[in-house]
């Protein structure tokens, strides 16, 4: 049986389809969970399995986090789905060989399905056909773009997933976020929480920015609070920038009244135990001044 040039160059066409359909669904599984990956990240879903720290491991020289290794596992699921929607059907290399180059059509076909005839009119045929698919480019058939777009992309989104594992990227969902909604805050944790909060709300009040100099404050001050002074409630405020001060709401109404005290008249006398410690010769000066002082003032 003669093999004409024309079946060997559709055989070998149809083999790099193949390939390169191959090489372009893997390309899309790993663009697609590169992506998801990402995604999860930035929701910070690895903190759902830190309490699997335990399990970690080192694989070839590298330490290997049981919580990213379950947080790639739930990003594949989705990747392989999308793969698999968006994956190419195969190709007819003939009816794509006919597409681009007229010359060959139904001619092509009709000499691929009568290869192994033999008589004179088949024979021309077949050897016309063969003459002019040596014209045929094979780039004009499968295209590389595609792979090429696939692998850039799968470059970028690794550098995206690389951005995303590092502690100060941006987070969709914070990991404080992520533990209050998987452990659900007790009562002693929703009273601190109030307690930080109307904190946080007076210190704004008093012109103070949250987060700058609220240690210091502290420290000098302490926190803002009601206190409660034998059954009666009274609210403390302290302003900084005007000395030390308060505000006092008693919530009683009974008054006090005060009794004055006796005056009695101011007479400077002289210490003499202030006299013991001066100079022998100027002893009398001295008290001669300050007596004359205390009684100009």
């Amino acid at each position: 049986m003669i093999m004409y040039p024309f079946v060997d160059v559709i055989s070998k066409l149809e083999k790099r389809s193949r390939r390169y359909r191959f090489y372009r669904q893997l390309l899309s599984l790993v663009a697609f969970f590169l992506l998801c990956y990402a995604l999860l990240l930035s929701l910070s879903v690895p903190t759902v399995f830190a309490q699997y720290s335990a399990h970690d491991f080192v694989l070839f020289g590298r330490p290997v986090h049981a919580k990213l290794l379950c947080t790639a596992a739930i990003a594949l699921v989705p990747a392989v789905v999308f793969s698999f929607l968006v994956r190419k059907k195969q190709v007819n290399i003939i009816k794509m060989i006919e597409g681009r180059y007229p010359v060959l059509k139904e001619r092509l076909p009709t000499a691929f399905d009568n290869a192994s005839t033999q008589n004179i009119i088949v024979h021309d045929l077949l050897v016309g056909v063969s003459g002019d698919i040596s014209s045929v480019k094979w780039s004009r058939i499968i295209s590389k773009n595609g792979l090429i777009m696939l692998v850039m992309a799968s470059v970028m989104l690794a550098g995206v997933v690389s951005f995303a594992s590092s502690p100060d990227a941006p987070r969709l969902m914070t990991p404080d976020q992520i533990d209050s909604a998987i452990t659900p805050a007790d009562e002693d944790e929703r009273e601190a929480a109030a307690d930080e909060e109307h904190y946080q709300q007076m210190l704004s009040e008093l012109g103070y920015e949250a987060g700058s100099g609220d240690s210091e404050i502290a420290q000098i001050y302490g926190k803002p609070s009601v206190a409660v002074i034998e059954g009666t409630s009274i609210e403390l405020m302290m302003f900084s920038d005007a000395g030390v001060g308060q505000s006092a709401r008693r919530t009683e109404s009974d008054q006090v009244n005060f009794i004055s005290g006796t005056v009695y008249a101011a007479t400077p006398v002289s210490s003499e135990t202030y006299i013991d410690t001066l100079p022998v010769e100027n002893r009398d000066l001295i008290k001669e001044y300050f007596v004359t002082m205390a009684e100009a003032g």
